[in-house]
């Protein structure tokens, strides 16, 4: 199914508009907020806590003080403005104007709205932007929302400084038994089209990144773990965090004794560096 622009816009407000009657401290987003959701089990956020704990250390250990950030596919804009809590300046980009207006009052709950600005316009499309504008660009599953628009990719490479880096946090789709599995979930759950997720990042995305970059590092994560996608909603259950952490005790066994089962996980995290 071909889904437009307009359609993912419009799913994407309409999903967002929740946000906007959160009162300010539900909105924080600074880095001590963002480890409290990731450890908190009633939270969306713990499910992939791993593949954003990996991310957020990608992305602290950059130097971000006065660094031209881009938080690309922002959605409502926390990754964003969590970077600009450490002194970067952020411009976050996403389809949805109601997202960009959350991250903006997010922003402005943390005293950085003079660091960060935001724009509502197609992320595939970077014409807007000066090449070599950025120091970092980060999407946060998001970019197999874009890559189905030709030049995806160059364009974000262009607007990337030499030596700058791009990190993306993201499902790994080299798995095809986990693959098949997320797509019988998507249709037994009803799963919107314009969510986009049925596209995955796999080798094939990767081996397009490797010619724009002069370092590419993977960080493949959730093997076995990913049978979690079984327990979404219920992880306020001790049974179940119990499981978890078996399943990613196992994981770590195999992945250290087997590095070659890194390619069938489930999520990854990538930094490129130009």
């Amino acid at each position: 199914m071909t889904i437009s622009a307009q359609q993912e816009r419009h799913f994407y407000d309409t999903f967002y508009s929740r946000h906007l009657e959160w009162p300010d401290e539900k909105l924080r987003c600074d880095p001590a907020r963002m480890h409290e959701r990731f450890a908190d089990p009633a939270d969306p956020y713990y499910e992939r806590r791993h593949l954003y704990q990996g991310a957020l250390e990608a992305l602290r250990a950059e130097p971000l003080a006065g660094r031209s950030v881009l938080d690309y596919g922002c959605g409502t804009g926390d990754w964003g403005v969590c970077l600009a809590t450490e002194g970067a300046h952020v411009t976050l980009l996403d389809l949805s104007p109601v997202g960009i207006q959350v991250g903006l009052r997010r922003a402005r709950i943390h005293g950085v709205a003079e660091r960060v600005r935001g724009l509502a316009r197609d992320a595939s499309d970077l014409k807007c932007f000066p090449e070599a504008e950025f120091h970092l660009i980060f999407a946060g599953a998001a970019i197999h929302h874009t890559l189905k628009y030709p030049g995806t990719l160059d364009e974000l490479v262009r607007v990337l400084k030499p030596g700058g880096k791009l990190v993306l946090a993201e499902t790994y789709g080299n798995n095809p038994l986990l693959n098949l599995a997320r797509r019988l979930r998507w249709w037994l759950s009803g799963e919107p089209a314009e969510a986009g997720e049925d596209i995955i990042v796999s080798d094939r995305e990767i081996e397009l990144l490797r010619p724009h970059f002069c370092r590419l590092e993977l960080q493949p994560l959730n093997l076995l773990a990913m049978a979690k996608r079984l327990f979404r909603g219920r992880f306020t259950r001790a049974w179940v965090r119990g499981l978890l952490r078996v399943l990613e005790t196992v994981d770590a066994v195999l992945l250290q004794t087997f590095p070659f089962l890194r390619r069938y996980c489930g999520e990854v995290v990538i930094v490129a560096q130009k």
